[in-house]
């Protein structure tokens, strides 16, 4: 689609520029023209996908998104200027603690107080409105996404496409299940990623602690005591020659008095 645009003379052009009016018009004739559509069935030029991180919708488009945004825009426009068919969405993290704890917050409830699914309602209104506003933020700021490509991880239609894909990359042999270490939040109750952990280092007492061995006694230091009923294992450092002999021995943990065994563990530095 060719359009002739008129140019004004410079009688026309006004003294003083009000971004306002001016940018209102260009945002609305951008969206009336789908000038960064992605199309679809175009197969005559390449295809440029960006994978947007889809941000959390904490109802604020901060100075470190605009950034973030900024560095994606200049790629997306670029390469339409290079010919090809950029496929540039706009989606929003909907799941995940800060929603919830956001929701907790403003509506000044524990997500205990009230159903499940009334917590719920509650995060999807609340989210709802924080994309509303952040959205107005990001239109204004002229960023050149396909709006038309816009997703939200709480669809049903994300969600069935999330799962797809991994099921493809594990047929395929990409990922694996495996265990690990899972952490978990006393406050929130509920286990979080390893992104929302905040690590600190404090002063603490070295404690020793007698575990029974044979008719002998092991003395074992650490800082985390509280920790001692969930002991099931006491690793051994297979080049001390002060241990070598007791692997496999069964050990007594102190004050809950269970039995487990002394195991060889391999250490990598």
């Amino acid at each position: 689609m060719v359009s002739v645009l008129s140019v004004k003379s410079s009688e026309e052009i006004p003294k003083s520029y009000n971004p306002s009016e001016c940018e209102a018009k260009w945002q609305s004739l951008w969206s009336d023209w789908n000038v960064y559509a992605f199309d679809l069935d175009d197969r005559t030029r390449p295809t440029y996908s960006i994978d947007t991180p889809p941000p959390y919708p904490s109802g604020e488009f901060h100075m470190g998104n605009a950034l973030n945004w900024c560095y994606i825009d200049f790629v997306a426009r670029y390469k339409r200027m290079r010919g090809f068919n950029v496929h540039f969405p706009q989606g929003w993290d909907c799941h995940g603690l800060p929603t919830e704890v956001r929701a907790e917050k403003t509506y000044k409830i524990r997500k205990r107080d009230v159903s499940v699914q009334e917590f719920k309602d509650l995060c999807v209104k609340l989210t709802d409105e924080y994309i509303e506003k952040m959205r107005r933020t990001m239109k204004s700021m002229g960023f050149s996404m396909d709006w038309s490509l816009e997703y939200r991880t709480m669809d049903p239609r994300y969600c069935r496409a999330t799962q797809l894909s991994f099921l493809i990359l594990y047929e395929k042999g990409y990922i694996y299940r495996g265990e690990h270490p899972v952490n978990w939040c006393p406050r929130c109750e509920t286990a979080i990623a390893e992104a929302e952990v905040t690590y600190g280092e404090r002063d603490s007492e070295l404690v020793y602690l007698t575990f029974g061995i044979r008719d002998d006694q092991l003395l074992i230091a650490t800082t985390r005591p509280e920790l001692l009923p969930a002991c099931v294992a006491v690793a051994v450092n297979p080049t001390d020659e002060r241990y070598v002999m007791q692997v496999g021995s069964e050990v007594e943990v102190p004050l809950v008095l269970r039995i487990i065994t002394q195991r060889r563990c391999r250490i990598h530095i």
